[in-house]
């Protein structure tokens, strides 16, 4: 291992900067959409380009035929798990319910819980009358 002095430096700064800045004439040409175009137009289509382009549309279809089959063969399953994972959430909010259905389910609860609906209304309404006469 080689001792080096702090203030000993590989290359110097000034230099090393110099080097990495691109001159005017360096620069890589910009891209032109017309010159890209003029040089599309200029050259023939030919049979690489032919078969390329047919190759790229073989293999967009094969694609695509196996999402679609993949798809196919997926989409009963998703149903399925979707529609057991809703029977679950039923099922677990339902069986903590219960003891409060069977309850509402007894004749004297709704004919109660109407008798105090009708006993409220009627002392909201004997309320105001004794505010409109005082």
């Amino acid at each position: 291992m080689s001792r080096m002095r702090p203030d000993d430096e590989l290359f110097d700064e000034v230099l090393l900067r110099r080097a990495l800045r691109l001159e005017a004439s360096e620069l890589p040409p910009r891209l032109g959409v017309a010159a890209i175009a003029a040089r599309a137009e200029e050259r023939p289509l030919g049979l690489a380009t032919f078969a390329s382009s047919l190759f790229a549309g073989l293999a967009t279809a094969a694609l695509l035929a196996i999402g679609v089959v993949a798809i196919w063969a997926l989409a009963p399953v998703v149903a399925g798990d979707t529609f057991a994972t809703a029977i679950s959430l039923v099922a677990s909010v339902a069986v903590p319910l219960e003891p409060a259905v069977r309850t509402m389910e007894q004749p004297t609860i709704p004919i109660a819980a109407l008798a105090a609906v009708a006993f409220a209304v009627a002392y909201e309404y004997h309320t105001r009358k004794e505010r409109a006469n005082v």
